[in-house]
């Protein structure tokens, strides 16, 4: 698919039989970018997954090669999410093809030391994490 992370993120937990949902939006191939921006934001960054453990927890997927961008309003919206249930996120680097699941706190915690940068397109601002940081 479109977006490698999800995959890998599925293809580990049904690997490890770990029980889980689709729980955010899936409709890159059913409604437009414009369509999508009337969502209010804090639901736009619905968490991909609900899995299931001894608790319901939240899984994010997000993807890289040698750098996880992370916008700053998408961490307001997860930090929302968290309130909820508890929020890791899943990562995966296509450049060492490899996974790291980690606690949004620690992500959090980890991008406060990295440099922010800026999208050339829409000038939203984001964390520019190098995986080794993670």
């Amino acid at each position: 698919g479109a977006n490698i992370a999800e995959d890998k993120c599925v293809e580990y937990l049904n690997k490890n039989n770990i029980v889980h949902t689709r729980y955010g939006f899936d409709c890159i191939n059913e409604i437009s970018g414009k369509d999508f921006m009337k969502i209010p934001k804090k639901l736009r960054a619905t968490p991909d997954y609900m899995v299931f453990g001894n608790s319901a927890y939240f899984l994010e997927a997000k993807g890289c090669y040698d750098f996880l961008r992370l916008k700053l309003e998408d961490i307001k919206a997860y930090n929302f999410w968290e309130t909820l249930a508890s929020l890791y996120v899943f990562l995966y680097s296509t450049k060492v093809d490899n996974h790291k699941i980690v606690p949004l706190r620690r992500l959090v915690d980890v991008s406060s030391k990295c440099s922010i940068d800026y999208y050339e397109d829409n000038g939203k601002a984001y964390y520019k994490i190098p995986w080794e940081a993670i």
